[in-house]
């Protein structure tokens, strides 16, 4: 983290994210704040269309409309960089030197093309610091900021802000999307909640639900595939049962310790041949300007999609039900895949004794001690009961 970056701003930063994804219209104010922790001169959730080699901001603060509007209607295709997108995962982050060794190309060379020396030159962009917020095989969402040539290249200071930063706008980004990007600070908050089609439970910091909306409260009497346990709030699976606990504790705690658990919890049916499922993420409530406001005691909002678009992949899964960082779920994966430290390190491009490092991490996480044990976690993540559409 940056030395000149206090607690406090990072927490304020985090805050103001939270508080946008129920009220969009403070996005450019959080980009804002996310800028000035790296000196940053323009800020953005940019999704990148892999297909058709177009991108388009979903929110913004900064930058000079003209280069926007030029970047949109001719640079965005001469990026040189849309090969190598794909190769992203969530939960990455990347700046103009990881882009550049990823597509083993020269910098002084690339920085003479177009895109360069025509927009991103002009327009007064150096560097970036991206973190990828969403992947499918036709799109990628980014949270990224762009630095000026007058303040040095970003380095791995920043980076490891955003990396700080990716999972919460992870999360507020998914929970906005559930909300159609609608305000539910411009009404009563319990009216609009009533009107979705999203499970939405408000729980204090012990898990027991004060408010429940029309479409969890039936969820609750189908018993599936969230419940109340005596006014609390419980899963039919265990394990998102867990997670989702742990999340909402944590959020309580402190919102900017959440991490990647509580993003996208799978909630698997107990019946084989159920297709039933879900998916649900926590927000937390009792900081920032805005949601301590919406409903007084609560300390999170859970909000559970009872049907999901895509199925679940076991790295998201294990991101979301074990907190893990990504590069965590990686190694556990190929760990699981039977293959000892040494070819693991040499799959995923990353040295033996950092392979050690996040294995322990795993180990701990996942309460397991053994391979076979995460074998086990990783198959039971793939089988047909698992989330599916």
């Amino acid at each position: 983290m940056r030395s000149d970056m206090s607690a406090d701003q990072l927490s304020a930063a985090i805050g103001k994210i939270y508080d946008s994804a129920v009220e969009p219209a403070l996005w450019p104010e959080a980009l804002e704040a996310c800028c000035g922790l790296i000196g940053a001169t323009f800020g953005g959730i940019d999704l990148y269309d892999l297909e058709n080699q177009k991108k388009s901001y979903t929110a913004r603060w900064g930058g000079d409309p003209y280069w926007m509007d030029l970047l949109h209607s001719k640079y965005a295709r001469l990026d040189p960089f849309w090969e190598i997108y794909p190769t992203f995962e969530v939960g990455d982050v990347a700046n103009t030197a990881i882009l550049l060794e990823r597509l083993g190309a020269d910098e002084d060379e690339i920085r003479q093309l177009p895109f360069f020396t025509e927009w991103a030159e002009p327009a007064g962009y150096r560097d970036v610091a991206a973190g990828i917020l969403l992947r499918s095989p036709t799109r990628s969402g980014t949270f990224e900021l762009y630095t000026p040539p007058s303040r040095a290249p970003v380095g791995p200071d920043d980076l490891a802000v955003v990396s700080l930063l990716t999972p919460h706008m992870r999360r507020a980004v998914s929970i906005g999307d559930l909300l159609g990007m609608r305000s539910l600070a411009t009404s009563t908050f319990e009216t609009i909640l009533e009107t979705l089609l999203v499970g939405v439970v408000l729980v204090d910091a012990s898990g027991r639900i004060l408010y429940s909306n029309h479409s969890a409260r039936t969820m609750f009497s189908a018993g599936k595939p969230v419940l109340s346990q005596r006014g609390v709030l419980a899963a039919q699976d265990i394990n998102a049962s867990t997670a989702i606990r742990e999340a909402i504790n944590r959020a309580a705690l402190d919102e900017s310790e959440l991490g990647y658990g509580g993003i996208g919890v799978p909630i698997r049916s107990l019946e084989p041949h159920d297709p039933l499922h879900a998916v649900a993420h926590v927000l937390p409530l009792k900081s920032g300007m805005l949601r301590p406001g919406l409903s007084l005691g609560a300390a999170t909002a859970i909000f559970i999609t009872p049907l999901a678009e895509h199925v679940s992949p076991p790295f998201d899964a294990l991101v979301a039900l074990y907190d893990l960082t990504p590069m965590e779920a990686r190694v556990m994966i190929e760990i699981a895949s039977g293959k000892n430290r040494a070819a693991s390190a040499t799959a995923l491009g990353i040295a033996d004794s950092t392979v050690k490092t996040h294995l322990t991490r795993v180990f701990a996480k996942t309460r397991t001690a053994e391979q076979s044990e995460l074998a086990k976690l990783v198959a039971s993540l793939t089988s047909p009961a698992v989330i599916r559409s």
